[in-house]
């Protein structure tokens, strides 16, 4: 994602199943997933959900990943 206006911005998931989820700067390294890594979180948010706040620069370009908590987790 790109940020058009800096500032604090809080991202959080909405879902039926647990979630996870981690920030990135701009490449994401599947091979190498500590590189590049801002922050993750499991359940900030409560009822199994993340919530990620971050203080986004709008001269960086930023990658969320979202996935479950779980392997082969799906809802």
């Amino acid at each position: 994602m790109d940020v058009k206006v800096e500032g604090t911005y809080s991202i959080v998931s909405e879902s039926t199943v647990d979630m996870y989820g981690c920030l990135y700067t701009w490449p994401f390294d599947a091979s190498n997933p500590s590189r590049n890594l801002l922050t993750c979180d499991d359940d900030g948010s409560g009822n199994r959900q993340f919530r990620i706040t971050y203080n986004f620069d709008y001269r960086r370009t930023y990658v969320l990943i979202a996935t479950t908590y779980s392997p082969r987790e799906t809802g």
